[in-house]
């Protein structure tokens, strides 16, 4: 059955005060829950808001996901590869291993997500925001993020090798281990992150770090 609203659409979108983009669902507690993701014929899923879904591993691929709210949702180790998401808000998901290679995310929010080994090579993410999410060990490699903030989230081994950035604010996020450093041209961080990523950008950029009075020769 074709999930489509018509109508006042059921999203405002804003610029907060910090100049970080906003997403909220209007009404979306007052919108009918249904306890499964499930696309109409032609893929998609318009309108939705899921709860406590339950869909590890299972395939999604290509899927357009529209105005679409997932909370407490089980989605470890799906597959949503080159799929489309607009509008879309995930909030305290399981999404361990989620695979999302060549998607396009767009005006997406992850609220309280668990992302680890999450699967964004080369995908689109556009205005796309990550609260207090844990993406240790995923991979964004080949992946353009434009407009993408990660306040209060663990990106801990996380790839972003051949990344391109622009605008993406990391303050607030763990970095350690942070692969990819040199791809971060673009991007924001705090001053108490820099020391902690200072390693990784000298080895990227072939620095040599001597003591005062070392022999470079020695």
């Amino acid at each position: 059955m074709d999930k489509r609203l018509g109508g006042r659409p059921d999203h405002d979108i804003g610029i907060k005060a910090t100049g970080r983009a906003s997403i909220d669902l209007v009404n979306s507690p007052d919108r009918e829950s249904v306890a499964t993701l499930e696309l109409d014929d032609d893929g998609e899923a318009v309108g939705l808001r899921v709860v406590d879904a339950r869909h590890p591993g299972e395939a999604f691929e290509r899927a357009r996901l529209v105005d679409v709210e997932l909370v407490r949702c089980d989605l470890s180790g799906c597959d949503f590869s080159e799929s489309v998401w607009q509008r879309v808000k995930l909030v305290d998901c399981r999404a361990s291993a989620i695979e999302l290679p060549q998607a396009n995310l767009r005006e997406v929010t992850f609220a309280d997500c668990k992302l680890d080994d999450a699967n964004f090579r080369l995908a689109k993410l556009q205005r796309v925001r990550f609260d207090a999410s844990v993406l240790g060990g995923a991979e964004f490699v080949g992946a353009q993020l434009a407009e993408v903030s990660f306040d209060g989230s663990d990106l801990a081994g996380a790839d972003l090798s051949n990344a391109k950035c622009a605008a993406v604010d990391l303050r607030g996020a763990r970095l350690d281990g942070l692969r990819g450093v040199a791809s971060l041209a673009g991007a924001t961080i705090g001053v108490d992150q820099l020391v902690g990523i200072a390693p990784a950008l000298a080895q990227a950029l072939g620095l040599r770090v001597l003591a005062d009075g070392q022999d470079p020769d020695g």
